[in-house]
């Protein structure tokens, strides 16, 4: 049993090693290969992989509440914030695109209002499991780290103003790509939890 932990645990830290390097490795291609004037637009690599996290993130947690019905509440708050955080992504194909945020944003509100009584089992249920150290990690890596290395200000303390946009673009995305990959592995870990939880049940 020990031995098979120890695999396990092994397998992991090589998977989420690898996942990291491919992220980094996105970023990297698109310092290398840009596919728009200006470096890490909103047509590049890093961008796309992005939308391609939030995305899966958003069906996961969905897909989630609806297999394990005690953390649903939680579940669909969660799922529904990276559909919102999803939208945002595309503000520079849509000028609209905060009307449809602002839409998810009061179907949240009306969630919470109406399981708000039911809501501490499965706040505690969901939270209380280690994976959510890996959502936390990501979530202030991305909406926070990541937002605060992206000030211009900080920036012009190193470069001059006709310089600093790439770098100070290639950290912001990079960083916030590594916030992503970190609630990706967050995801899997939850998986993998109740995945284990379903087949105890099962026996």
């Amino acid at each position: 049993m020990k031995n098979h932990t120890t695999l396990a645990v092994a397998v992991k830290v090589i998977f989420y090693s690898l996942l990291v390097v491919g992220l980094a490795e996105i970023v990297r291609l698109d310092a290398k290969y840009p596919m728009e004037e200006g470096y890490f637009g909103e047509i590049s690599f890093t961008e796309i992989s992005q939308e391609i996290i939030l995305f899966i993130l958003f069906g996961f947690y969905l897909l989630l509440g609806y297999r394990h019905r005690p953390v649903q509440p939680v579940t669909n708050i969660v799922s529904l914030f990276f559909l919102i955080s999803f939208i945002r992504e595309f503000n520079f194909l849509i000028d609209w695109w905060f009307y449809p945020s602002l839409l998810v944003l009061f179907i949240i509100i009306w969630l919470v209002v109406r399981d708000y009584k039911k809501m501490g089992k499965p706040t505690q249920t969901f939270f209380a499991q280690p994976a959510s150290a890996w959502f936390f990690a990501g979530f202030l890596v991305t909406y926070i780290f990541s937002r605060l290395m992206g000030r211009s200000g900080f920036w012009l303390l190193m470069y001059d103003a006709d310089n600093y946009r790439l770098a100070k673009a290639a950290a912001e995305e990079g960083i916030e790509l590594l916030g992503n990959g970190l609630m990706l592995i967050s995801a899997i870990e939850f998986a993998l939890v109740f995945w284990n939880l379903r087949k105890k049940e099962a026996v």
